[in-house]
Order: structure tokens, then C-alpha cells, then sequence
């Protein structure tokens, strides 16, 4: 079993794909090329009574015998073969078998050297018909023009679908951190709408698994890992398997929110992982394969109504952006002052670059309009930009304080 030396500084660079051990909400199986098992997890033997460390080395045929069931390793080989031929595709094969009298979802994943295999039961705290539910979902999220309208919609509808006791939509900015954008949850919960939360809340090795696995479950954090029994000496790579065990530094994480089960959807920008519907319950909760798969369709359709959406609001803007700065030239071209064509009623450089205040320095006056700070600091950041701006005359930041740290006080009325 693996241990991790990851710490809140360094877990930008935990292995979080070989985590050594699994979820306990199923079991893990990995046979070479030629059908031998070389790894399974410990807790097999809670479905099946077979003890892990007696697998390893044998055939998957030997493993349908020892259960009882001569269908299963043909079952198997045809899930297997099939995957294969989609190894290309990225995609698994997957089927339903039955186990020691409890029915099973077996997933493969396949890479040059293993088939990765994991067993389910077909088991959930969802009783409404969830694929049903989700057809009438994405009738409603698909409603909306408005962006805002369409992800506070698409909470709603997956926290009906699920029942879990909170859902957001959280989203990624340029520079990492993430901010809850929407939200749909139990009336005696308090909100998170519109708290922002650090790029390292996140770190890239977990977003980049969630542009792999596109749902993620964790259905228990109370709940004991199953390390894995192997032969091999390398860390087996879990990057595919639905049943990978959570980073310790997470489990710790969900823990101080006193959430106990969480459940996530990807939400792409074409290869761009542009946020997650991320929900959590406060008790242990189990979604199965089925069941995950339909929630993971709502991921799809929002992501492509997302793009779409931005897009269209994006044109909508560039125009009243034109339509702005079309009005502000015409003022120039009449040869008025050139701080009151720039600060006109009409529209000013507050619409064009949607800011809530600027100041105007020329010809040794200042023109301030909106919300700015005060006349010292003006001056102090005025001196500084004789020496830093380019060449070009430009000179343009989304954190000044970065680079000019007297503008640290300034914080909430300069970006």
C-alpha cells in the first residue's frame, strides 16, 4: 500500500492516480494481456469470500470456477476483447454480472499492459427512475438563454435528480482559483453562492483526472481504503478506475466541511476543464454505474450549453463594446476635450472596459469619475507608471498589488 508525503504545500505534485488502495464500495481486479490476475484489492473477499493474496497468479478462468459460475470468465474475455477495440476511443466496456447471488456493474479500462477491472453492486440510495428524470432535466436546463438562469437551473435539476443535500456549479478562472456560481441546497443549509475558493483547493494533478473521469464518487469518507495485493513492484495506476482511492489531504478536506459523500460532474470547454457541478451530502450516499453514467450526460449537455451560451453573450457584449467605442470616437472627431469625450453621458470608458471607476491623467490634470481611491495614492501609482509602463505606453495587470504593493490597501477599489 502506498503512503503519501503530500502536505497542503506540496499536493500540487501527489500522485493522486497511484494511490495504492480503493473506495470499499466495490472491489478491483488487474489481468495482464493474457488473462492472469496480477492485482486485485484486499476487500474482494467481502463479495466473494476469496481471499486476494490466493488470486494472484491464477487465470480468470480459475476465478469462475472457484465461483461457480463458467459464464462469468467468458463473460469477461468478450467485455475484455470489446474494450480493447475501443482502447483507441478512450472509452470502457461494461456489464452486468451476477456474484455470489449480487448483481454486479464490471467496468474495463484498458492500457498497454493491464485490463483494469472494476466490480460494483448494483446497489443506490436513488429510488426515482433517474434516466427518466434526467430526459425531463435536460428539457428544463436547456429552457434558458440566460447563462446565469441555465447553471442555476442545472443545480436545481441535479440536485433533484441525485437528492444529495447541496450542488454548485463552480467554476474555474484564468489564473485557477474557483468560484460557486450557483447553487442549489436544503433551506437549513447556508449558502456558498459567490464565495471564491484558492487555486490549490484544486490542485492540477486532481483537475487534471477530472478531464479523464469525467463523474466522481466518493461514497463514504468515514469508510476504510482496500490496499491492493500485486505482483508488481511499480505503483498500479488507477487513473481510469471509478473505484481510486481519495487523496488523504481531500478526505481530511470533506471532513472539516462535515461532508460525508461527494459527487462530481466535469464540465468542459472543449479540452478545457472550465468547472465542476460538485455535490455533497452529509451522510454516506451510493450512486451506481447507471445511475452516474445519466448524471454524467447532464455534464455533456451543460458543457455544450455553457460554450454556446458564453459565446452568444460574448457577441452580444463585443457589440455594445463597438456601439461604445463608435460613440466615444465620434466625440474625439468633434474636437471636444479629450477628457470629456472619454467621460461622456453617453457612454464612457467605464461601459468599455466594465469598470467601476477610472481616472484619466493628461496634460498634468486628473479627471476622476466613479469610484477611485484617493488623490495621494493616485499620484504615488502616477509616479510609478513613468517608470513601468513599455515602450507601447501600456501597462495592464488583474492584481496590481502583485507588482505594486502600496495598492494592498486599495484592494477592493483597485483590481
Amino acid at each position: 500500500m502506498m503512503t503519501s508525503s503530500a502536505t497542503l504545500t506540496n499536493c500540487d505534485i501527489e500522485s493522486i492516480h497511484i494511490p495504492g488502495s480503493t473506495q470499499s464500495h466495490g472491489f478491483v481486479m488487474v489481468l495482464s494481456k493474457s488473462f492472469g490476475i496480477t492485482a486485485c484489492s484486499q476487500n474482494i473477499i467481502e463479495y466473494t469470500g476469496l481471499d486476494a493474496a490466493n488470486l494472484i497468479g491464477k487465470e480468470i478462468g480459475e476465478l469462475a470456477a472457484l465461483l461457480r459460475d463458467k459464464d462469468l470468465a467468458q463473460g469477461l474475455k468478450s467485455l475484455i476483447a470489446y474494450s480493447a477495440k475501443q482502447f483507441e476511443a478512450k472509452s470502457a466496456g461494461r456489464f452486468q454480472a451476477v456474484i455470489n447471488d449480487q448483481l454486479f456493474d464490471i467496468s474495463v479500462s484498458v492500457d498497454q499492459e493491464h485490463y483494469l477491472l472494476d466490480f460494483e453492486p448494483v446497489i443506490s440510495n436513488i429510488t426515482q427512475d433517474v434516466q427518466s428524470m434526467v430526459g425531463r432535466s435536460l428539457s428544463e436546463i436547456l429552457s434558458d438563454k440566460s447563462l446565469t438562469r441555465l447553471l442555476n437551473n442545472a443545480a436545481q435539476q441535479v440536485r433533484s435528480i441525485i437528492g444529495y443535500d447541496r450542488v454548485m456549479i463552480y467554476k474555474f478562472h484564468n489564473d485557477g482559483h474557483g468560484e460557486v456560481i450557483a447553487e442549489a441546497k436544503n433551506d437549513d443549509l447556508e449558502t456558498w453562492m459567490g464565495l471564491h475558493y484558492p487555486a490549490s483547493d484544486i490542485p492540477k494533478p486532481a483537475r487534471e483526472l477530472y478531464k479523464i473521469n469525467q463523474i466522481r464518487l466518493i461514497a463514504d469518507v468515514y469508510a476504510n481504503t482496500s490496499p491492493i495485493i500485486s505482483v508488481e513492484n511499480t505503483p498500479l495506476d488507477l487513473t481510469n478506475s471509478h473505484l481510486r482511492a481519495v487523496s488523504p489531504i481531500h478526505i481530511q478536506y470533506l471532513k472539516n466541511m462535515g461532508v460525508a459523500s461527494s459527487f462530481s460532474i466535469s464540465i468542459m470547454n472543449h479540452d478545457r476543464l472550465w468547472g465542476l457541478i460538485a455535490c455533497h451530502s452529509y451522510t454516506p450516499r451510493i450512486i451506481n454505474v447507471n445511475e452516474r453514467e445519466s448524471a454524467k450526460l447532464v455534464g455533456q449537455v451543460l458543457s455544450s450549453a455553457i460554450v454556446f451560451r458564453e459565446q452568444e453573450e460574448e457577441q452580444q457584449q463585443s457589440a455594445v463594446y463597438r456601439q461604445c467605442i463608435e460613440t466615444i470616437t465620434r466625440y474625439l472627431l468633434r474636437n471636444i476635450a479629450v477628457e470629456d469625450a472619454l467621460f461622456n453621458e453617453e457612454c464612457s470608458m467605464l461601459e468599455v472596459v466594465e469598470s467601476s471607476g477610472a481616472v484619466l491623467y493628461f496634460e498634468n490634470n486628473l479627471r476622476e469619475v466613479g469610484k477611485t481611491p484617493d488623490s495621494k495614492f493616485i499620484n504615488q501609482l502616477i509616479d510609478w507608471l513613468d517608470t513601468k509602463i513599455s515602450e507601447d505606453g501600456c501597462y495592464m495587470t488583474n492584481k496590481l498589488s502583485d507588482d505594486f504593493p502600496q495598492a494592498l490597501p486599495y484592494s477592493n477599489e483597485v483590481c
